[in-house]
């Protein structure tokens, strides 16, 4: 009978120690707890001070960037859809689809300005550019958001916006009656 309670022990063991090695032991659930990206989350900011593999923009405020910097992209159809595109996305928002400062959500926030004023066409392309990479006063920045190349496309894009406002001013102005 000893034997029977041994042999029955025994066996009952190798099949707990069999079900704990199919299961995997807690030296084989390392590959569980890793850091990763779950669904629907976030991707982790790279580390300070790194650098992307396209290389990094000088760190300078919008009013050196239009000092400094000079419009790279040619503003053709390509370069101005484009921008129009990627205004409607990030810009229009607050600015609205014609630049001038009713977007859907102007009303929640201090409005916006008309990007399509002349103190707006008079600044440099670095400075609409330093904008929207680095924000302004009450304008967060898209630096994240959007490539350089898309930055340009961007300011092509007021640019054009600018030059048709100014176009349908003169329009209104020529056709308005003088006064006498």
């Amino acid at each position: 009978m000893t034997s029977l309670w041994r042999s029955l022990g025994v066996a009952a063991g190798l099949v707990v120690l069999a079900a704990g090695l199919a299961y995997g032991w807690p030296w084989s659930t390392d590959m569980v707890k890793q850091p990763s990206v779950r669904p629907q989350e976030d991707p982790r900011l790279p580390p300070p001070g790194s650098v992307p593999r396209q290389g990094k923009e000088p760190a300078m405020d919008r009013v050196q960037a239009g000092e400094r910097l000079r419009n790279p992209v040619e503003p053709g159809p390509v370069s101005t859809e484009n921008g129009k595109h990627l205004f409607q996305i990030y810009c229009a928002l607050c600015h609205g689809p014609d630049a001038k400062g009713g977007g859907p959500v102007a009303s929640k926030f201090v409005p916006p300005p008309d990007l399509t004023l002349d103190l707006f066409r008079q600044r440099p392309d670095g400075f609409l550019y330093g904008t929207i990479r680095d924000g302004g006063a009450l304008m967060p920045g898209q630096g994240d958001a959007l490539s350089p190349r898309e930055r340009w496309d961007i300011v092509n894009y007021l640019r054009t916006l600018q030059q048709k406002s100014s176009q349908d001013r003169v329009r209104q102005e020529s056709s308005a009656p003088r006064k006498k």
